[in-house]
């Protein structure tokens, strides 16, 4: 039968062979680890090696660079399965192995139950969830990455310009960033009513209403309060008057159009005030394979805690946990972070990076970091009133910057400053 491991996996290995194309649809799915043979894992990697490098990969180039296995490439490309399905075959493969690996995970914990190991159940959960993640090869040659790097500016440039990340949903912050990247970890720091909970919601939803699947945890505010923030914003109905009640005939009909606008987006949130590491990194991986989100969103990196360290090792073993979250499931982690009160007491009150507390680690694992500062928090006749900065104080992959933007108090909105739509 086809689901046998041998055919289905020479089935993939044929149809590569035959469509180099093919690679690229198929590499998501698969990596050595998954062919059960180490004739066919050979073949594999010295495909992948030949794919990635942007040479042809055959039966006769393969075949040159593993050469001892010649006469079985040239006979699996001859007799192999092939078609349109070399997808479809990728699928069983996968499945095979995650079945094979399901089976060792369940006798694992077997054995540290009778053994009455702590942390079994939680470990075996995780090795569970973790067998659904897409494979992410981790070796590469320089040739390999120029080659993809090449390939990425092309993509890049057939797009005409197109955003490469995910939108912030402010121009000129896309503008500087371009977007929200895979793999990143970006800390927007703020004092206290600065409205980073605020502006943290602003960009989740920016997300999720350009399509983007979107996870959203909150160890500072309750689920009802971020609803009631996305409801102001959607409706453009002040947010005090959501919650005391006194709305106007003309109010309804904002708040329908609102939600019907916006509660179908694809927005997931977790609302847990004594949040472990641990408990952050199950929740983003079930909804990375349960619901495909593509950023997730922390408010904020200090109120995670790491049970039993000690609060300088907590927040470094909780940087170092953000940044892996953000490579292990390939997409944007942005959290907000905590800035020291040390800052009220300058005169200039504009935070900067190393104002983050406990900032060092923070500082050195994130790819951006951006400052929020409302200069009317600290000055109320200032001329700036309704206007926010935003201060890119560390970005990896280009310049830093400063941003105005206009802040709208009652929906708690934040928008460019050139905009008067609103």
């Amino acid at each position: 039968m086809i689901n046998t491991p041998a055919f289905a996996e020479e089935a993939v290995l044929g149809g590569v062979l035959l469509d180099n194309t093919r690679f690229h649809e198929v590499a998501p799915l698969l990596s050595i680890e998954h062919f059960t043979n180490p004739f066919r894992k050979r073949l594999w990697g010295a495909i992948r090696d030949r794919v990635l490098a942007g040479e042809p990969a055959d039966a006769v180039t393969v075949g040159e660079t593993i050469p001892s296995d010649f006469s079985d490439i040239v006979d699996l490309a001859t007799h192999c399965i092939t078609g349109p399905s070399t997808l479809d075959y990728a699928g069983i493969v996968r499945e095979n192995w995650r079945r094979r690996e399901a089976g060792v995970i369940g006798q694992r914990l077997l054995s540290s139950l009778k053994a009455k190991e702590d942390g079994a159940v939680d470990e075996a959960i995780g090795a569970l969830i973790a067998l659904n993640s897409t494979v992410t090869e981790c070796e590469y040659t320089g040739k390999q990455a120029m080659a993809m790097a090449w390939n990425k500016a092309q993509e890049a440039y057939a797009n005409g310009g197109v955003l490469p990340g995910i939108t912030t949903g402010i121009h000129s912050l896309d503008d500087l960033l371009g977007g929200w990247h895979d793999s990143d970890l970006t800390l927007i720091g703020a004092r206290p009513a600065m409205g980073k909970t605020a502006f943290m919601v602003n960009l989740a939803e920016a997300a999720a209403a350009a399509g983007y699947p979107v996870g959203l945890v909150s160890a500072e505010q309750p689920a009802i309060q971020i609803g009631l923030r996305r409801l102001s914003l959607a409706s453009k109905v002040a947010a005090t008057a959501l919650r005391s009640g006194q709305l106007h005939d003309e109010d309804w009909a904002k708040l329908q159009a609102g939600v019907t606008r916006v509660a179908p987006a694809p927005m997931w949130i977790y609302d847990r005030s004594a949040l472990t590491l641990d408990e952050l990194v199950g929740v983003a991986r079930k909804w990375r394979h349960t619901h495909g989100i593509k950023a997730l969103f922390l408010d904020y990196a200090q109120r995670v805690t790491v049970p039993g360290a000690e609060r300088i090792t907590e927040v470094s073993a909780i940087a170092r946990g953000l940044k892996n979250l953000a490579r292990n499931l390939n997409i944007p982690v942005v959290a907000l972070g905590q800035v020291k009160a040390a800052v009220d007491a300058r005169p200039d009150k504009r935070p900067n990076a190393g104002d983050l507390a406990n900032s060092d680690e923070l500082t050195r694992e994130a790819d951006q970091i951006l400052m929020l500062y409302r200069d009317e928090v600290y000055n109320r006749d200032t001329a700036d009133r309704g206007i926010a900065e935003l201060l890119v104080e560390k970005n990896r992959h280009g310049p830093t910057g400063f941003i105005r933007l206009k802040f709208f108090a009652e929906t708690m909105q934040f928008a460019d400053l050139a905009r008067e739509e609103f």
